[in-house]
């Protein structure tokens, strides 16, 4: 996969694998929106993905929130990739058997190199008690 054919679901996809093992945010999609946000704000870089020049945000709220990208997150826990274990739904884990299939793809190196950093920066917003 390269960077001009990642998706906004090969972007989750992606940053999910490298966070599989953790219980992240749901009910709270704040994080999510802001990571994104500052995805896509932030300086053009060797392997950064086309879709985030695309990926509309509104700011009808407290922070600037995508619904492309709640739809994709909600969608994922809809259809049992994301699973639910705690009986308030405010964290999930991905599922160990749809993460095998999604590490299934290769990506070039530019865009894993930029999926790192990002996967850096998401452990200390998505992470549920995670602290940097």
């Amino acid at each position: 996969m390269k960077a001009e054919d990642m998706t906004l679901g090969d972007f989750v996809q992606q940053l999910l694998l490298q966070l599989s093992s953790e219980e992240l945010h749901f009910r709270n999609e704040r994080p999510w929106h802001e990571l994104f946000y500052r995805l896509k704000t932030g300086p053009d870089r060797e392997g950064k993905p086309h879709f985030l020049k695309n990926l509309f945000f509104d700011w009808n709220g407290p922070y600037p929130r995508s619904q492309e990208l709640s739809e994709y997150l909600h969608g994922l826990h809809w259809t049992g990739c994301l699973s639910a274990p705690n009986p308030t739904y405010d964290r999930f884990t991905l599922s160990s058997e749809v993460g095998n299939i999604w590490r299934q793809g290769e990506v070039e190196p530019s865009l894993l190199k930029f999926m790192a950093e990002a996967g850096k920066e998401a452990r200390d917003e998505l992470i549920v008690g995670h602290a940097s």
